[in-house]
């Protein structure tokens, strides 16, 4: 028998979950029959899978040793969001920080989450900055910005939190802010952009189509508002509030009206780019997420979050 004991990060599992996290390379099939057979106990309780865990609960499992190591994982971080040798110091870029969350200041050129590059990512360095533990939940981003997208980016330390931001966001009860400049003059100086959205993995590119009232097979409603807030002779800064959150959405949305975001140059014609890139010193989309506000949490151990506003 090996007993496991509960963090505060794991708090708010399932005992279903949380055994499909350790037990990763384990069959459904055999899974299933442990659970049916109950092989497994919560505080010393026979227990059927779907209780929810508890800081501090005692996880029993009666395997033998052999099965056991067999199948367990120890939880160790993928090879991709592995924490690096030095951390930079972010101390001034953490704009908020408890128990479930932090609030981050993304930098231009860091990724939200690792990938197959290896290059450094908020995981990675807030991992870093916590100390790795094993446990079945990976503190995680719950929202991500593009690479070269600065700005607030909300890190979950608990499965609690990751669970109840997360829905959060997918309901649209959590308000992003977001500033940008745009190339040319647009024709309201303020308005809401509706459109269908898909995208394509192989270019990594969002595909942008007229909303007509009907939804296209493969393709999802998008939405944001904006109001420009500064001109210039060639260009506009806009303020937006990004009603749905897609990737690179802000980006193609404004693309596809004919005024994409200065320096864009996946969204734009190579000569605009140049002149963009002479003009102002940009290599990459002037864009950053400097607001969120939070809408009310039904969750107690979230509600110093509820309807808490963060901005840089």
């Amino acid at each position: 028998m090996k007993s496991l004991k509960l963090t505060k990060s794991e708090e708010g599992i399932t005992l279903v979950k949380y055994l499909k996290k350790v037990f990763k390379t384990m069959p459904n099939s055999l899974f299933q029959k442990l659970l049916r057979k109950k092989y497994f106990e919560i505080n010393d309780k026979k227990a059927g899978g779907n209780e929810i865990l508890h800081a501090g609960d005692v996880v029993s499992i009666y395997l033998s040793d052999e099965t056991f190591e067999k199948f367990y994982d120890k939880l160790s971080l993928d090879s991709s969001e592995k924490p690096t040798n030095s951390l930079p110091d972010i101390s001034d870029r953490i704009v908020y920080e408890d128990d479930n969350v932090i609030i981050f200041n993304k930098p231009v050129g860091m990724l939200s989450q690792g990938d197959k590059s290896g290059d450094e990512s908020v995981n990675t360095v807030l991992n870093k900055y916590l100390g790795v533990q094993n446990t079945a939940f990976k503190a995680s981003v719950v929202n991500r910005l593009d690479r070269n997208t600065e700005g607030l980016i909300i890190f979950a330390k608990t499965y609690v939190a990751a669970r109840e931001i997360s829905k959060m966001i997918k309901n649209g009860l959590m308000e992003k802010r977001y500033k940008a400049t745009v190339n040319g003059i647009l024709e309201e100086d303020s308005g809401e952009l509706v459109n269908l959205f898909k995208k394509d993995e192989r270019d990594n590119k969002a595909i942008i189509k007229e909303y007509n009232g009907k939804i296209i097979n493969g393709y999802t409603l998008i939405k944001l508002k904006y109001k420009v807030i500064k001109k210039t002779k060639s260009t506009e800064d806009i303020d937006i509030d990004l009603i749905t959150g897609k990737s690179h959405q802000i980006r193609a949305q404004f693309s596809y009206i004919g005024h994409p975001l200065i320096s864009d140059k996946k969204y734009m014609d190579l000569d605009l780019y140049r002149k963009n890139v002479k003009e102002s010193g940009l290599k990459s989309q002037k864009l950053i997420c400097y607001k969120i506000k939070f809408g009310k949490f039904d969750e107690e151990s979230l509600n110093n979050l509820s309807n808490k506003i963060f901005k840089i």
